[in-house]
């Protein structure tokens, strides 16, 4: 008997979030005060990892991962618990059935041209990204093969093996949810709307094992 084993897969949730449109029209709003020009915003694109801050909503994109963490902000308590139940119920699929937290969260905005280079969340457990507006042509996301043999000169047209990276392009109410060491980047939005989006990091296990972990970024 001869038979092909997928070993190891890397196991990540792709959800469109019921009733997204009401609960877009909700974060929008919410943003607008969240990114006023008395907010630090951290620029994206090629000045993502200069940490570069500014008050200005920057034509590389811009977030507010430095400034304002969403998990603790009231004006937001509505998205983390209507995005609870969904997440609790991919994690008992994967026999998953113990405590987990949000640790952080942010929001980014890429106007046309912005992107955000390659980079992973460790030592989160978990990381996401939801999808406030996501017009045709905004960039994909692109998640790079954690494999080891995948980096070195594998045949890229084989199946299972060679796939140096999976595309997935976004659209409004999008969940992704992925292991915290997968590698991802984004394409530059090639749109004349922007790409609006909330990303969060989740601990598995006790609330203090998830205050430890916010020290840690």
């Amino acid at each position: 008997m001869k038979s092909i084993v997928n070993l190891f897969p890397t196991v990540t949730l792709q959800a469109i979030v019921e009733n997204h449109q009401d609960i877009n029209q909700k974060l929008k709003k919410e943003l607008v005060d969240l990114f006023s020009e008395n907010n630090l915003k951290r620029e994206l694109s090629h000045k993502w990892n200069d940490y570069s801050l500014t008050k200005e909503k920057s034509p590389l994109g811009y977030t507010s991962f430095n400034d304002d963490n969403l998990v603790y902000n009231k004006n937001f308590e509505f998205y983390f618990a209507h995005l609870s139940e969904l997440i609790t119920d991919f994690f008992e699929q994967l026999d998953y059935k113990d405590e987990w937290h949000f640790v952080n969260a942010w929001a980014s905005v890429y106007p046309n041209g912005a992107f955000v280079p390659e980079h992973d969340h460790k030592p989160m457990h978990w990381s996401a990204a939801y999808y406030v507006h996501a017009p045709e042509n905004c960039g994909d996301i692109i998640f790079t093969d954690p494999k080891e043999y995948a980096l070195q000169n594998e045949p890229r047209n084989t199946q299972y093996r060679g796939c140096f990276d999976y595309r997935i392009t976004p659209e409004d109410g999008m969940l992704l949810l992925f292991p915290g060491y997968l590698k991802h980047e984004t394409m530059p939005n090639e749109s004349n709307q922007d790409r609006i989006i909330i990303s969060f990091n989740i601990i598995c296990g006790s609330k203090e094992h998830a205050d430890l972990s916010l020290q840690l970024t």
